[in-house]
């Protein structure tokens, strides 16, 4: 069988024991400059600019339906509302930012 008699095994488990502590502890502090990075910035901007631009361009269209329902079919606005299911909360201006 195996037997360590001089402890070779022992010093050899503690040491990668202690690589292991190492490479965890390096892989933590990768993770938190990971959130840094500009790159990883610049494309959660761009992602940002573009889901911005698709709410926008969705709250338009569904006014322009209400536009439609009000203009052309003529209900008032707040039936047009309540079928299109738009609330006072709907146009946030938050949107309109970018």
């Amino acid at each position: 069988g195996r037997e360590d008699d001089d402890g070779e095994r022992s010093r050899k488990l503690a040491r990668l024991a202690e690589l292991d502590a190492e490479q965890k502890a390096a892989q933590s502090e990768l993770d938190k400059l990971k959130e840094n990075d500009p790159r990883a910035i610049a494309d959660l901007e761009k992602e940002s600019k573009f889901v911005t631009e698709a709410a926008n361009r969705w709250t338009d269209n569904i006014f322009q339906c209400k536009s439609y329902l009000t203009k052309k079919r003529g209900l008032h606005s707040k039936e047009a509302n309540r079928i299109l299911q738009i609330t006072d909360a709907f146009d946030c201006e938050c949107l309109l930012l970018f």
